[in-house]
């Protein structure tokens, strides 16, 4: 969890929750949310905040020179909101579901009242790692990172899930 907790610190304080067991038990999904599944508000002009949860399991790993349990997502939604509450955009992950593959929805306050996307379209993506969603928004957002150390802690953080993912 330290990991997951040391990107977020990178431009949210808020406090993670997880399921019964969700640091010890393994061979069962665990549900990781962030400040009690409210928005976290982002330092940033205009204010946008941000919602995340996650579905991960306590798997062995069977790489050498690795750590011997690694945690493996299962499932997760990141959504960027205006700080009105308005959807931004949610990228999400729920493979047990109808819409199995990665993808993101725009809200509807990107999109004119006659346009061609619609905010209940499924957008395909490829795997969202939480870094990459911290790094956009700093990088893309205008959101004010709270540690200096923000592009190494990501970097790190990014190369472990890049090594350590079982799909591209």
């Amino acid at each position: 969890m330290e990991p997951l907790k040391d990107t977020l610190a990178c431009i949210a304080r808020a406090k993670f929750t997880l399921s019964r067991d969700g640091r010890s038990q393994r061979g069962k999904t665990h549900a990781l949310i962030l400040n009690k599944d409210e928005p976290v508000k982002l330092k940033c002009n205009p204010v946008l905040m941000l919602r995340v949860g996650m579905h991960y399991e306590i798997v062995p790993n069977d790489r050498e020179g690795q750590e011997r349990w690694r945690i493996s997502t299962r499932a997760y939604s990141y959504e960027l909101q205006s700080s009105s509450g308005e959807l931004v955009w949610s990228y999400h992950w729920h493979p047990t579901s109808r819409m199995r593959l990665p993808h993101i929805h725009l809200g509807r306050t990107q999109l004119k009242e006659d346009a061609v996307l619609s905010y209940k379209a499924h957008h395909p993506t490829a795997r969202v790692s939480l870094e990459s969603i911290v790094r956009a928004c700093i990088t893309e957002y205008g959101v004010q990172p709270l540690r200096e150390d923000w592009e190494q802690v990501l970097t790190l953080r990014e190369s472990q899930f890049e090594a350590w993912r079982r799909w591209p």
